[in-house]
C-alpha cells in the first residue's frame, strides 16, 4: 500500500507538469495530438533563389550533333527514347584514347558501329541525314533521336547504361560477347561495361566528319564522276571495256566534220606512210613487158 501511494503521488506530479506546460505552450499539445515531429535542420525550406551556376554552357559543334543524332537513329530508333538514349551515351562514354579522341573518329572508325559498315542498307540513309536531316525534319523518331543527340553531349543527361562501352542487340551473340563484363540488358540490346583487349590498342587516327561526309559521294555520283574522268567507252578488247581518254569526251565523229567525206569509202593501203602499188593481173602481162588493156 505504502508503495502504491508514492508511484501514485510521482505519477500526480508528472500529470501535473505536463498540465502546466500544455497551458503555457498551446502548441506543443497540438503537436503531441496531431502526432507530428517538427524537423529541425539547418537548410532553409525555402531557395534564397541568389546562388548562380558558374558553369559555362557548352558550345555544341552541330556536325557532330547530327553525326550522333543520325548513327542513334539508325541504331537503335525502334527502341524509343530510353533506347537511342542509352546507345548515344556509348558513344560519348568511348571519346578517349582507346576509342578516339573525339566523336567523329570514336563512331567513323571501321567496324564500330553497324550503320556505317559498308554492306549495312541503313549506310545510305545515316549519311544523308549526317550532312542534312531536311528529308525527315519533322519525323516523330528523328526529332527524339536529335534531342537526345543534344543533351547527351552537353552534359544534359543520365547515363543508364552507367558508363557502358559496348552492346549488340539480343538477336546476336559476337565473338566478343563471352568475355565481356558489367552485362546488363536494356530492351533489345545488351550493354557492357568493358570488354578487354588481348592486346595493346593504337589511339584510331582523327576523322574529321565534315571531310568524311564530302568524300562519301552517293552511288550514282561515284559513277558518273568516274566515268568523266576515263573519257567515253571505246570498245572492247578481248573482252575489257576499253575508254577513250577524257580529252576525246564530246568530239565530233568523222561524218560530222565534212560532208564530202565518204566514210564508206575503202582506205588506201600504206606500208611505212607510202601507198602500196596494186599489182596488175598475171595474164595481163605481154612477152615484151608491155601491159595490154584489161578486158
Amino acid at each position: 500500500m505504502k508503495h502504491s501511494l508514492h508511484a501514485l503521488g510521482a505519477g500526480g506530479v508528472l500529470v501535473l507538469a505536463a498540465a502546466m506546460n500544455f497551458a503555457l505552450y498551446p502548441d506543443a499539445l497540438a503537436a503531441v495530438v496531431s502526432g507530428e515531429r517538427p524537423i529541425i535542420g539547418f537548410v532553409p525550406a525555402e531557395p534564397s533563389g541568389t546562388t548562380l551556376s558558374t558553369e559555362e554552357p557548352r558550345v555544341l559543334n552541330e556536325d557532330e550533333v547530327r553525326l550522333l543524332a543520325a548513327t542513334v537513329w539508325g541504331e537503335a530508333r525502334s527502341e524509343g527514347e530510353g533506347g537511342m538514349r542509352a546507345v548515344a551515351h556509348v558513344m560519348v562514354n568511348r571519346i578517349g584514347p582507346r576509342f578516339g579522341e573525339d566523336l567523329s573518329t570514336v563512331i567513323l572508325s571501321p567496324k564500330q558501329f553497324s550503320v556505317w559498315n559498308r554492306n549495312d542498307p541503313n549506310r545510305r540513309i545515316v549519311q544523308n541525314l549526317a550532312r542534312d536531316p531536311s528529308s525527315i525534319a519533322t519525323d516523330p523518331e528523328w526529332i527524339v533521336a536529335e534531342r537526345v543527340s543534344r543533351e547527351v553531349l552537353s552534359g544534359q543527361s543520365i547515363d543508364p547504361t552507367g558508363g557502358a562501352l559496348f552492346y549488340h542487340t539480343r538477336g546476336v551473340r559476337p565473338r566478343w560477347a563471352r568475355i565481356g563484363q558489367g552485362r546488363q540488358t536494356l530492351g533489345q540490346h545488351i550493354f557492357y561495361a568493358d570488354v578487354p583487349d588481348p592486346g595493346v590498342r593504337d589511339t584510331p587516327a582523327l576523322i574529321n566528319v565534315t571531310q568524311f561526309l564530302a568524300q562519301a559521294l552517293p552511288g550514282n555520283e561515284r559513277r558518273q564522276t568516274a566515268s568523266q574522268r576515263r573519257g567515253p567507252r571505246a570498245g572492247r578488247v578481248n573482252g575489257v571495256i576499253q575508254y577513250a581518254p577524257a580529252s576525246a569526251a564530246r568530239q565530233e565523229l568523222p561524218s560530222e566534220t565534212a560532208s564530202t567525206v565518204d566514210v564508206n569509202a575503202a582506205a588506201t593501203p600504206t606500208i611505212n606512210g607510202g601507198p602500196v602499188a596494186r599489182p596488175l593481173p598475171v595474164d595481163t602481162v605481154t612477152p615484151t613487158g608491155v601491159s595490154a588493156s584489161a578486158p
